[in-house]
């Protein structure tokens, strides 16, 4: 999700600074909370300057009645300084100002103006003159600027807006820009299931472009309304599938799909694993990588048992998973969640080489760690993961593993045995059974 909020906080500070995104295109392996912070900084200095100034200009406005206010504003100061005043006037005479003042040279102010300064205003600020601007700004594709505000409007102002505002594209670009995320589990709340799917209709028609957008806004929701969106789109036609995996692939959005996986239900996991394009070692290879570089490792391996099985031995063989850095993230976050026995699966599907990187991997494992796996091991009854430990751990290790050894049962060394009689292996599994007893 960090590609997601950092586009999202270039856009935004690309609109307080008045350049274009390409502009800002040096900020594209930053932080998105630090451009954010910058924005905001920048923001404020903005709206600061020449405050003694504007405290004169307003302190004149007390003078005059609200029409003819209305009118100096629109004919003389313009937009940008009715902006800079609007904070500093009394909310209740800046507000029916605001009834006076034309939709569009209103919007031309809003265009300009913080909120943060203006929040005791828009209270005061009827709901049908917020609809209005809100429909205006709409209208000329000012996205962020409707973003901005939500934070300040009550959610029956923004219930009216969503109402009037038929143009599912433009709340998805509303959606995107709004910096406060909780706000948006009001917002969808709002909406009803017919409107969702129309959102997600339009999320996969390609000449729209919106995934990123669509994707971003069930990320940012809580995990309750994440699942429900995530799989209301999986029970829709497969083509919006793979449109959203299209885009992930071209996009680099993996990050921000598994998430929404992630919670989903057993049955809707397995539908989208079987996605044809999953099958593709190409796309496995960016999933891995956008894994690894958000540290996703969590939201993947639990996938794992429902990936078919050629699936599974493209994703244990990828070259990726061969080297020792990504071994032991994998490693690890498979021992901090608790998912060897999801993760086990993937060792007998190993070539020579990625078994012997895995275990030299393992080896470097605490005694607890090592425990864990023959717990899963024994739970779960898959022997052929234990076995490649078993069969080519260094003999220095082996003295850490004999007391695991001791505790399996009689059933549990015979099947041991099975297996390694199934893979023509029997006679390394004796010799490593002396060695055990030597190391003792």
């Amino acid at each position: 999700m960090s590609r997601l909020a950092r586009k999202a906080e270039i856009l935004k500070l690309a609109r307080v600074l008045g350049v274009g995104e390409s502009d800002l295109a040096y900020l594209s392996n930053s932080d998105p909370a630090s451009i954010r912070e910058f924005r905001e900084q920048a923001s404020a200095r903005l709206f600061d300057a020449d405050e003694a100034r504007l405290r004169r200009v307003a302190a004149a406005s007390k003078l005059l009645p609200v029409p003819l206010i209305a009118l100096i504003a629109e004919h003389v100061f313009g937009a940008l300084l009715c902006a800079r005043v609007a904070g500093l006037i009394a909310p209740d005479r800046a507000a029916e100002l605001a009834q006076r003042l034309r939709v569009g040279f209103l919007a031309d102010v809003t265009l300009e103006i913080d909120p943060r300064h203006v929040r005791e205003v828009i209270k005061r600020i009827p709901t049908a003159r917020i609809v209005e601007v809100a429909l205006e700004l709409a209208k000329r594709g000012e996205f962020v600027t409707l973003a901005r505000f939500v934070d300040y409007v009550s959610t029956d102002a923004i219930k009216a807006v969503m109402e009037k505002l038929t143009d599912n594209a433009a709340l998805l670009h509303v959606a995107f820009f709004v910096e406060d995320k909780s706000r948006l589990n009001d917002l969808v709340g709002l909406l009803p299931e017919a409107r969702i799917k129309d959102i997600i209709f339009l999320a996969a028609d390609e000449s729209q472009d919106l995934w990123s957008e669509a994707l971003a806004l069930m990320n940012d929701v809580s995990p309750a309304l994440r699942k429900r969106l995530g799989e209301l789109a999986a029970t829709l036609d497969e083509s919006i599938l793979m449109s959203m995996a299209r885009s992930a692939q071209a996009k680099g959005l993996w990050s921000a799909v598994l998430p929404i996986v992630g919670v989903m239900a057993t049955p809707h996991q397995r539908r989208l694993l079987q996605l044809p394009v999953l099958n593709d070692e190409g796309v496995l290879d960016s999933i891995v990588k956008a894994v690894d570089v958000d540290h996703l490792w969590e939201a993947l391996i639990p996938l794992v048992p429902m990936m078919q099985g050629d699936q599974q031995s493209r994703l244990a063989n990828l070259p990726m998973l061969r080297e020792s850095r990504v071994l032991d993230a994998v490693l690890k976050a498979t021992d901090v969640h608790g998912l060897w026995s999801q993760l086990l699966p993937l060792v007998p599907l190993m070539n020579d080489d990625g078994q012997q990187r895995l275990v030299l991997a393992a080896e470097k494992l605490s005694d607890a760690t090592f425990g864990r796996i023959f717990d899963a091991v024994q739970a779960s009854r898959t022997w052929s993961p234990l076995l490649v430990l078993l069969l080519r751990t260094r003999e220095d290790v082996r003295a850490r593993i004999a007391p695991l050894v001791a505790r399996l049962s009689p059933d549990s060394a015979r099947l041991i045995a099975q297996e390694a009689e199934r893979i023509g292996a029997l006679d390394r599994l004796e010799k490593f059974w002396v060695s055990l007893a030597n190391a003792k």
